[in-house]
């Protein structure tokens, strides 16, 4: 008990410390064009791995996460944000590229493109060459090609190896080691049942990779000495799965209190885009049988990684802001993709097109956002994580060196509707064009260019009415109810493809 609450103390300070404006920091003209390298705005992007839309205390009291509440209330919290492809490797190069996956030409896990083909600037190269000072802490996942930093001068990763950064693996080999043991249960990606279901781990905080990668971002803070406004971009690996979060995090929450998925009137699995994918079998024929106290487990110890993450974000703001980086700051917030966490018919991690799986939570705050930006908003428009890139560069008056697909998330933003992409299955392509009210989900026959999508190539589809059916069970595609709603979003949608 005595842990648990010094843990409360410590995600209390790391939550509030941020909100706390230097009385002496001028506001910032982040629109003016005669802008200077020396008044250009701190740019702080944070990101973690697999965090569901809806695991925000802020709107689900079930969870605790004071940092990111305290970054929403102090700045713009998107609540309709979706990822460009549910899955880490094609994600993760569409935010950093700003391009779709049908751009990046990387359209799954597997997937990835050389430096000698890159489809365009990295986000860290457009800061560099802009004269910031960058610095990298954390995940990327770039794909299967081993890369240089890409544009991080400084540059400190704990899983996947790049050219030129510092791994966890050579600075602190013990600790690697003793944290893959811990984890070796859990099987590939810590996403086997065990890994879902998870334990307390018997590790310190920085035997742990996000851990490590905090005490690194950190000791860097406090050691900068550099005179250049500052690039900073820090990547968690969870709550992605495994669920073997720290001692001290599970007791702030009361297992037996935890709402966990409820399941559809179904006997068998219902998802004609994404069928056969997630390791259907396996999570399946054990979540099926699963006892109450398990669901529950699982879904606490998930919520305590957040929790976890968000306490270690709220440490590394606390850094920021006592070195004075705050002071001028923008701070951005996503994740890579959702979560499913056993919904719809016992479903977990992603590689889908539905609301758990492509929807994430997505925060802008800082002191330098302009003056006309009313703070604690929700903003209810369709946005998308490639809107990252040109909203920060566009806050630091930095000229793209080609057109960018997404919009100004300060701006009218003028969607229509938010996309997504799935390539899982072969032969085929899943899309989905999304609106507040509606969602649908067409699978089409493969084709080599993304221009060439037409109509005629609609092999299947989903439609969903949100607001009545949130969940997703009720599928109205060819519905004679929606037919009118369907052909516009299906028009929508090809249009969409063959303008990008």
């Amino acid at each position: 008990m005595k842990r648990a609450v010094q843990l409360i103390m410590m995600i209390y300070i790391g939550g509030i410390l941020y909100s706390c404006k230097n009385n002496n920091a001028k506001d910032p003209d982040v629109s003016s064009n005669k802008k200077t390298i020396s008044n250009r705005p701190n740019i702080i992007f944070i990101m973690d791995d697999q965090h569901r839309w809806d695991a925000l205390g802020k709107i689900n009291s079930q969870v605790i996460t004071p940092t990111l509440d305290s970054l929403a209330t102090h700045g713009i919290y998107f609540s309709q944000a979706v990822c460009q492809a549910p899955m880490c490797v094609p994600s993760r190069n569409s935010i950093m590229f700003g391009l779709y996956p049908n751009q990046t030409g990387v359209f799954r896990n597997n997937g990835g493109v050389p430096d000698s083909l890159m489809p365009g600037k990295t986000m860290a190269q457009y800061f560099m060459d802009a004269g910031y000072e960058t610095a990298g802490f954390g995940k990327t996942h770039w794909g299967k090609y081993k890369t240089n930093t890409r544009g991080f001068e400084t540059r400190y990763v704990s899983e996947i190896p790049e050219e030129g950064a510092i791994s966890m693996a050579e600075m602190n080999p013990d600790a690697k080691a003793r944290y893959d043991a811990e984890i070796a249960p859990m099987g590939a990606g810590e996403e086997n049942n065990l890994g879902y279901l998870g334990f307390t781990s018997k590790l310190p905080e920085e035997d742990h990779r996000d851990g490590w990668i905090t005490k690194q971002a950190i000791d860097y803070i406090k050691k900068r000495n550099d005179d250049r406004p500052l690039f900073l971009y820090l990547s968690y690996m969870k709550p992605h799965a495994g669920h073997n979060v720290p001692e001290g995090y599970e007791d702030l929450y009361a297992a037996d209190t935890i709402q966990y998925a409820q399941q559809p009137p179904w006997k068998a699995d219902y998802s004609p885009h994404s069928k056969g994918v997630n390791r259907r079998d396996m999570y399946e024929g054990y979540w099926k049988n699963a006892s109450e106290e398990e669901w529950k487990l699982m879904t606490m110890r998930y919520y305590a990684n957040v929790t976890w993450i968000d306490n270690m974000m709220g440490k590394t703001l606390k850094a920021l802001k006592d070195k004075g980086i705050l002071d001028n700051a923008i701070v951005i917030y996503t994740s890579d993709h959702g979560e499913m966490l056993g919904e719809r018919y016992y479903r977990f991690n992603k590689y889908n097109l539905y609301e758990s799986s492509v929807r994430v939570p997505m925060i802008l705050s800082g002191n330098a956002l302009p003056n006309t930006i009313q703070k604690n908003t929700v903003n209810n428009k369709p946005v998308e994580n490639i809107d990252i890139l040109p909203t920060l560069l566009n806050a630091a008056n930095i000229d793209l060196n080609k057109e960018l697909p997404g919009k100004d998330l300060l701006g009218a933003i003028g969607r229509t509707g938010s996309f997504s992409a799935l390539h899982e299955r072969d032969g085929e392509a899943a899309f989905m064009w999304r609106t507040q009210e509606y969602k649908l989900i067409l699978v089409f026959e493969r084709q080599k260019m993304v221009k060439d999508y037409k109509e005629e190539h609609i092999l299947t589809g989903e439609f969903y009415n949100l607001t009545q059916d949130p969940n997703e069970w009720d599928d109205l595609y060819g519905n004679v109810s929606v037919q009118d709603v369907q052909d516009k979003l299906t028009k929508a949608l090809v249009a969409h493809l063959q303008q990008q």
